[in-house]
């Protein structure tokens, strides 16, 4: 997508407050994705959440949600990527949660890391210019140069991780 079509489309959706449902049908270009996704907003809707449209200039349109106290958002990114981003705070318990559901595998494989790490930059980023993400032990491991947000991201969900994304939700 052209940042010429890009800033067109920013500035319909500064002005109209989308609802996520919309976009998603009509800008996402894989149909198993959109159906996955869709299905995704119809259980918050379901469970009386709504995203709702965040409007920051600069940034790739977004919907934050708030469920059981977690904030999640929701980053169509381009026609053809849709992120869900779960911001987490790894606690022995919510470690111990996340171990008793077999689910430390996929968090680990979605962690988020610091955009400065790899030489991008962060305009969210919280830290000190030249710090490079935060150092965290998860499940015994450390990890580097995690974004200091703390998400677990999960790129184009499938059917088979909108499952996991409600599972990390719940607890």
């Amino acid at each position: 997508m052209s940042k010429e079509i890009k800033e067109v489309l920013y500035q319909h959706l500064k002005t109209s407050s989308p609802k996520i449902e919309d976009v998603v049908s009509n800008c996402l270009i894989d149909e198993d994705v959109k159906k996955s996704f869709l299905h995704y907003v119809e259980w918050l809707k379901a469970n009386d959440v709504s995203p709702i449209y965040a409007d920051f200039e600069g940034q790739s349109p977004f919907w934050e949600v708030e469920y059981k106290g977690k904030k999640h958002f929701i980053v169509w990114i381009d026609n053809d990527i849709v992120r869900v981003m779960i911001q987490v705070d790894f606690t022995n318990e919510y470690q111990n949660i996340i171990h008793e559901n077999n689910l430390q595998n996929i968090v680990l494989d979605n962690l988020q890391y610091c955009s400065r790490a790899s030489g991008g930059n962060c305009n969210n980023c919280h830290l000190p210019p030249g710090v490079t993400g935060v150092d965290e032990v998860i499940f015994g491991k450390e990890m580097k140069n995690l974004c200091c947000g703390q998400y677990i991201t999960f790129e184009n969900p499938n059917v088979e991780t909108i499952e996991v994304i409600k599972k990390l939700l719940e607890h």
